[in-house]
């Protein structure tokens, strides 16, 4: 059988993976249009900041070990240009492949206005990561667009090496968490010394001797280097052309077992959409976790469906200035409008013991009314919040209530928490809510 997988990153490389690795005699081929497939896009930051100083160490895997071990046919710097769904090819620019199964997994793009292209860098893949780190070399000034979780992430962890500007069109930064989270995290960074541009977006650049002139709605500064974080659009203009079924935002629709509108081809990755596993609608979640068990779960059911893909529901973590900020499930927003009857409990508490000195913890969780059951949650905690997140992540995914929750039986130990945990007694605080109320 042949396979042919469009795209090298998390999705494709998981799915060509898992279908080598159980059936040794089918023909593999992946068509990356860049230089490197397999590699950790969300250390990229970490990369730029001087954590680390090769590029090479972003790769998960050298390209011999998929080619040479793995015995799949990797073809790098080529660009797939048209599929042929009723004749199953694909086309680059001088062959076309013939397919018995086609996988989509061809990520997403950095939204950034045309007029803006040759004024700013994006940070999407690894050509991307390796043109800015040649550039911050000669930079002091430094401006980042967009505050969301690439945009923040990049300004904690640059900052104090270089003069950063962060730009958001919002009045806060992180816009997915709550206003009293985020009014919670404003407050924190405030004591960084930062400088963020709030409810602001650029509206012109010129580029002259002394660097980049930028223009936005409060005012004018410079900078050597401008990087846009103001988001990413599904890369489906290929599936598009071909006929594959899309939602009105342009991303790839596909069913329980992660087939596209034709049984023959798959898609997975940032591409396509997810069920949310919260709503059980359809939903959005360009994730590195969320895209290699995509990829996993096409290597298993190429030959015939046994596992479904049940979903995300967008678990996300990041450092903001040594803080362990992130959220999973709903937020108010988004529970408001799909007419949830539901409550909050937000807690500020401490990460250790009180005899150990711990940390600020604050903690919100978001629950139905009716029967308890946890529909999301947020965090900022300095010590341990991503286990806290992903204890609670692991809690929505099992349908848990809060009743649940607080008589899990969770380790103890004065380092790693209270023995009444931030968790626990958020989940206690909302218990008592459900119990007043019936």
């Amino acid at each position: 059988m042949k396979i042919i997988v469009i795209g090298g990153g998390a999705a494709g490389m998981s799915a060509a993976s898992k279908i080598k690795r159980e059936n040794k005699d089918y023909n593999v081929t992946v068509i990356e249009k860049s230089g490197f497939v397999s590699y950790a896009e969300c250390g990229m930051p970490y990369y730029l900041a001087g954590f680390f100083d090769k590029y090479e160490d972003l790769l998960h895997y050298p390209i011999s070990e998929f080619i040479e071990k793995r015995g799949i046919n990797v073809l790098i710097n080529t660009e797939a240009k048209e599929i042929d769904v009723e004749n199953k090819t694909v086309k680059t620019e001088d062959k076309n492949f013939h397919y018995d199964k086609l996988i989509l997994a061809t990520g997403a793009t950095p939204r950034i206005p045309d007029s803006f292209n040759n004024f700013v860098y994006s940070l999407r893949s690894m050509n991307d990561a390796i043109r800015i780190k040649s550039k911050l070399a000669l930079s002091k000034n430094i401006t980042i667009v967009g505050a969301g979780v690439l945009g923040t992430e990049l300004f904690s962890l640059l900052k104090g090496k270089y003069k950063v500007k962060l730009i958001s069109k919002h009045e806060r930064i992180l816009p997915f968490l709550d206003d009293d989270m985020g009014n919670v995290l404003n407050e924190i960074i405030k004591k960084s010394d930062v400088d963020i541009e709030y409810n602001s977006i650029p509206e012109d650049f010129t580029v002259d001797g002394n660097g980049t002139l930028i223009k936005t709605h409060i005012g004018k500064h410079r900078s050597d280097l401008v990087i846009f974080t103001a988001g990413i659009s599904p890369e489906n203009i290929i599936a598009k052309n071909a006929g594959i079924k899309m939602n009105g935002h342009n991303m790839i629709v596909t069913d329980d077992y992660l087939h596209t509108s034709r049984d023959d081809v798959f898609a997975a990755g940032d591409n396509v959409t997810s069920k949310n596993m919260v709503t059980g609608n359809n939903d959005y979640f360009p994730l590195a976790q969320v895209a290699n068990k995509m990829g996993r779960t096409i290597g298993t059911n190429i030959n015939k469906d046994l596992r479904k893909f049940p979903g995300a529901l967008g678990t996300t973590i990041i450092n903001v200035f040594g803080f362990q900020v992130g959220y999973t499930g709903l937020n108010e927003k988004k529970a408001r409008t799909l007419n949830y009857n539901f409550d909050t409990v937000l807690i500020h508490g401490k990460s250790k013991s009180n005899y150990l000195n711990g940390n600020d913890v604050h903690l919100k969780i978001l629950f139905d009314r009716k029967d308890g059951k946890l529909l999301g949650a947020q965090i900022i905690d300095k010590d341990n919040g991503a286990w806290r997140l992903n204890t609670l992540a692991t809690a929505i995914s099992a349908k848990m209530d809060l009743y649940d929750i607080v008589y899990s039986d969770l380790g103890y130990e004065p380092e790693y928490g209270p023995v009444w945990d931030p968790l626990i007694i958020a989940s206690s605080l909302g218990l008592d809510k459900i119990s007043e109320i019936s």
